[in-house]
């Protein structure tokens, strides 16, 4: 039986937050699963590597915060590990699509712009990162970010969203942000199939522990990468099994966990665990989910490389700190007449 834990704020403005971090990491045994994985390693505290895989690449604008993890709560995590005694911790991601279309979009530039401020811990960027390793499935010899293999214990904090290809994105899917391809469209939509290389990423660097910040959710066709209207949703999920925490995440959201086939091919990798949920395991107030079908919609068009990613430019807001690369006045019209319809659709939502 695996337990997964479910806290809530209490107060308005989340001041509680913190406290509701720590009440879930400790009814969920985070410490006692990190202890127990540091006894087994047979290294010192300075010497056991622990990386963080918060959700952070989709950061587009402070205005917007609902679509990555809150940097305050996962700096939190890194001090209450620090006080253990625990000092050889990193704070992991890869670059992602948004650098096809926008400049600046590293990994420590980004974080940098949304909030964190490495003092008792490093940000690695997994592209740079990026060695070769020679994985047991279909992978292959292919690539592999150093940190997040040689890491000792691996958290994976995701952010609570919704998500028009697979339904939702929670911890399990936060890891396909380990793969160290900047490009994404083309290698792992076009190229290779992400639910498949994000559950074989997982089977490879086994994820120790998971957590999903809900405290403000992004909900909606939309809410893989914005939301206008978020919902405060006040709720911290975790438990160290990352397939269980994922499926009471659904079940938060009134889904079918088994929707998504990132959950269905961990299913079948991994097996299906037996839950037991401590604490409000009730469904999201006014929470709204992807419509059904937009999935098949979607997987035939990213087959269509050039397509998808003009699209995806073209329905990407960005701030102004990451300017855009094209020049052309056509697209750039084009882009901003598509992101109004966007967010009208996102606050009708």
């Amino acid at each position: 039986m695996v337990n997964v834990a479910v806290r809530t704020t209490l107060q308005e403005n989340d001041s509680d937050r913190f406290t509701a971090l720590e009440e879930v990491l400790k009814e969920a045994g985070f410490w006692d699963e990190l202890e127990r994985h540091f006894t087994r390693s047979g290294k010192t505290k300075s010497e056991f590597l622990i990386a963080i895989k918060p959700n952070l690449m989709m950061f587009y604008s402070k205005e917007d915060m609902s679509v990555i993890t809150d940097p305050a709560l996962v700096e939190h995590l890194i001090n209450r590990i620090t006080e253990k005694g625990f000092t050889n911790i990193a704070l992991v991601e890869s670059q992602n699509v948004f650098g096809n279309w926008f400049k600046n979009r590293e990994v420590v530039n980004v974080a940098r712009h949304a909030g964190y401020n490495p003092t008792n811990y490093r940000i690695v960027d997994l592209t740079k990162d990026a060695v070769s390793h020679t994985y047991k499935g279909s992978l292959g010899t292919y690539f592999a970010g150093k940190t997040w293999k040689d890491a000792d214990f691996r958290i994976s904090f995701a952010k609570n969203k919704t998500h028009f290809s697979c339904y939702y994105t929670l911890t399990i899917k936060n890891i396909y942000g380990t793969t160290p391809e900047q490009n994404k469209f083309l290698e792992y939509h076009k190229d290779r199939e992400v639910d498949s290389v994000t559950v074989e990423m997982i089977k490879e660097f086994p994820v120790h522990f998971g957590i999903i910040d809900g405290i403000w959710s992004s909900d909606g066709l939309l809410g893989i990468k914005a939301d206008y209207t978020p919902k405060h949703t006040r709720t911290i999920i975790a438990g160290p099994d990352i397939v269980a925490v994922d499926m009471v995440g659904a079940m938060k959201m009134g889904l079918d966990p088994m929707k998504s086939s990132f959950t269905r091919l961990a299913v079948e990798e991994f097996g299906k665990p037996e839950i037991c949920i401590t604490g409000d395991a009730s469904v999201y107030r006014d929470w709204d989910n992807v419509p059904p079908g937009i999935e098949h919609i979607l997987n035939y068009g990213e087959e269509w490389y050039g397509f998808s990613n003009m699209l995806g430019f073209l329905s990407s807001e960005m701030d102004s700190a990451f300017p855009v690369k094209t020049t052309s006045r056509i697209i750039l019209a084009i882009r901003r007449f598509i992101l109004r319809i966007l967010k009208a659709i996102s606050l009708y939502e």
